[in-house]
């Protein structure tokens, strides 16, 4: 059939082919020796001295020629010189390197010298600048507490529309008429639920007491509280030094919270015979104890402080109008310092 077809067209097609086959061939010859170059990885050796500075989020380098260290990173406020170091350490073994020094010094400052597969670095001073915070480094619950006899829900809430900031307010089980006007507000409600104490007299049917023998009985009188409350996860206790001062009682009070997984504050005056810091370590229970203080500025510069400090702390007092006008420029004082205003149960 080739010899009926003409030349002209069989010389056409032959060239066409030829080209096809051609760039098919260079097409080929491309992508073997085009081997994929590797990304670099962020854990690579190249990269440590950057992740490092990333990872402490460093704000200035500062380079100098002396005996001491010949590099100063400044570094914003808002977590501890231990701390610091902690991430530095971590970062450092994440990218295949070694500490060869780490120590902290005098005010807010420490020294560090690591080296990696690339060599030693030189001596670094991390050194904390007071000026400038971390954004989001700490937080910072502010719990306002509705005694049963409080008159702002009742009467003057528009007091605490005022508040700019996300705000707690502790509310006892017993006053439904409390917690339905808290509702109304923008504000987390914790549970305030009454436990047996002799200087306090309240229907025994509705507290926690002492007659309670099983964690069973305890469940469900604590249950008939927390039904009133939309879910919540934790709560503290109203008065109980009776019931609280007891182990047998508080172990099983114990067993409930860990069984429910919940937190729970404990603000009577003499505090938990065993629900101790190191004893809700052991049992993985988040529990905490604070004592209602006298509202005042002091106490809200310490709760900042402390807030600055330990990465955490609750500013805890009254409801009342004279205590909310101190809490006018909580907000951006906090701002200033990198602490974030927050739910109690983020820092229990």
């Amino acid at each position: 059939m080739l010899h009926q077809i003409p030349l002209k067209v069989l010389i056409i097609a032959a060239a066409i082919l030829l080209a096809v086959l051609i760039m098919l061939n260079l097409g080929t010859k491309t992508a073997i020796s085009q081997e994929p170059v590797p990304e670099a990885n962020e854990c690579d050796v190249l990269f440590l001295n950057e992740n490092l500075k990333k990872a402490l989020n460093v704000h200035k380098e500062i380079r100098r020629h002396t005996n001491a260290a010949e590099e100063i990173w400044l570094v914003p406020n808002g977590i501890s010189i231990p701390n610091y170091m902690l991430l530095a350490s971590r970062e450092i073994e994440r990218c295949k390197g070694k500490v060869l020094e780490m120590k902290e010094i005098k005010n807010g400052r420490a020294l560090l010298k690591y080296e990696s597969e690339q060599g030693i670095y030189p001596l670094t001073e991390i050194r904390v600048i007071d000026t400038l915070f971390l954004p989001s480094s700490s937080k910072l619950a502010v719990v306002l507490a509705v005694r049963e006899k409080n008159q702002i829900l009742k009467d003057k809430p528009e007091l605490l529309k005022m508040l700019n900031f996300t705000y707690n307010l502790l509310i006892p089980s017993s006053r439904e008429e409390l917690l339905d006007a808290g509702r109304n507000l923008n504000a987390n409600i914790i549970p305030w639920v009454p436990m047996e104490n002799c200087y306090y007299a309240t229907d025994k049917r509705n507290q926690i007491s002492l007659g309670l023998t099983t964690e069973k009985e305890i469940a469900v009188r604590l249950d008939g509280h927390l039904k009133k409350f939309d879910n919540p996860s934790g709560f503290a206790a109203f008065y109980g030094e009776d019931f609280l001062s007891q182990r047998a009682s508080v172990e099983m009070l114990g067993n409930v919270l860990l069984s429910k997984k919940m937190w729970f504050w404990d603000l009577t005056k003499r505090g938990t015979h065993s629900l101790s810091e190191k004893i809700c370590e052991e049992k993985e229970l988040r529990c905490r104890k604070n004592i209602l203080d006298a509202a005042s500025e002091a106490l809200i510069k310490s709760s900042l402080r402390t807030a600055l400090r330990e990465g955490k702390a609750i500013l805890l007092f009254e409801l009342a109008e004279k205590n909310i006008a101190l809490l006018e420029n909580l907000k951006d004082l906090a701002e200033k310092q990198g602490t974030d205003l927050v739910r109690a149960e983020e820092v229990f």
